[in-house]
């Protein structure tokens, strides 16, 4: 006579939280994709509901980073003159590494902040991370025609390079699912982390060029070439540099067609590391 274990298996029943192999658990994934959507949406009009602008937020957050970048680091330290179009550098430069943090933030917590619904649901937990990463792709698609304003506004020519803009929205999305992956998985064991990584992410930003081209201070710093090479090529910094050699005509990154092919290759380790660490411990959220 069978178990009921066995009966379940058979009907295709798995225990809530059980870990498949990695191929089905891909499979699950793809196949939750309209669940994805569906709650990456609610989530955001929940969102929503608990800030009086609403959805104008998600405009006015990299709007008003922007401007306190232009104050401190553009008129303050006098990076403005450091690039011939200051404003459209860094306004690329805020608008792209929003949806990285972002990603990293919500990613981080949406397994510890969901822990009932992982008891509750046979839903596998990877679909928390990769909703809270579409759910800031969401917010940066819609914040994108301010980015093409700004740089109107600012003398930028329409291009044919602009056409590799998607592309490098594309390179920087499964980048920020595998650190969203990583930081959940260590999150949801560690909750300390919570407390740093706003500051983590804020010095990475920093050490990316966000507010200014990094290459002119590192020359400065008489630095070891290995340590130039780093933040040169650390993945902030590369997809920093792919939209803006997309979308500026007056500043040309360093790195030049390097710049894309370490994005690729930064977005194929990102992914596949954070996919596979993050299986790894499929089982134990919302158990520990």
């Amino acid at each position: 006579m069978m178990s009921a274990a066995q009966r379940a298996h058979n009907a295709g029943l798995v225990r809530i939280g059980e870990r498949q192999g990695l191929v089905t658990y891909l499979r699950a994934l793809w196949q939750r994709r309209e669940f994805i959507r569906a709650y990456a949406r609610a989530k955001t009009q929940a969102g929503y509901r608990t800030r009086r602008l609403g959805p104008l937020w998600e405009i006015l957050d990299p709007l008003t980073t922007m401007a306190t970048y232009w104050v401190l680091f553009g008129l303050l330290l006098g990076a403005r003159t450091s690039v011939p179009n200051y404003l459209g550098y860094l306004a690329v430069g805020v608008f792209t590494f929003a949806v990285i943090r972002r990603s990293a933030q919500s990613g981080a917590r949406s397994v510890s902040a969901n822990r009932g619904l992982l008891t509750s649901l046979p839903i596998p937990a990877v679909i928390l991370p990769t909703a809270a990463v579409v759910q800031q792709v969401r917010a940066f698609l819609v914040s994108l025609p301010v980015l093409v304003v700004v740089l109107l506004l600012t003398g930028e020519p329409v291009t044919w390079s602009w056409l590799f803009a998607p592309l490098a929205i594309l390179l920087i999305i499964p980048f920020g699912w595998g650190i969203a992956l990583l930081l959940a998985r260590w999150m949801s064991h560690t909750p300390d982390i919570g407390g740093v990584l706003p500051l983590v992410l804020r010095l990475w930003g920093l050490a990316s060029g966000v507010m200014f081209p990094i290459t002119e201070r590192i020359s400065q710093l008489d630095l070891p070439t290995w340590v130039e090479y780093v933040l040169v090529y650390n993945p902030g910094a590369v997809y920093l540099a792919v939209m803006r050699d997309a979308l500026l005509t007056g500043y040309t990154p360093p790195g030049g067609v390097a710049n894309w092919v370490a994005a690729a290759v930064w977005s194929l380790i990102a992914a596949t590391a954070g996919v596979v660490v993050f299986w790894r411990g499929e089982g134990t959220y919302g158990r520990d």
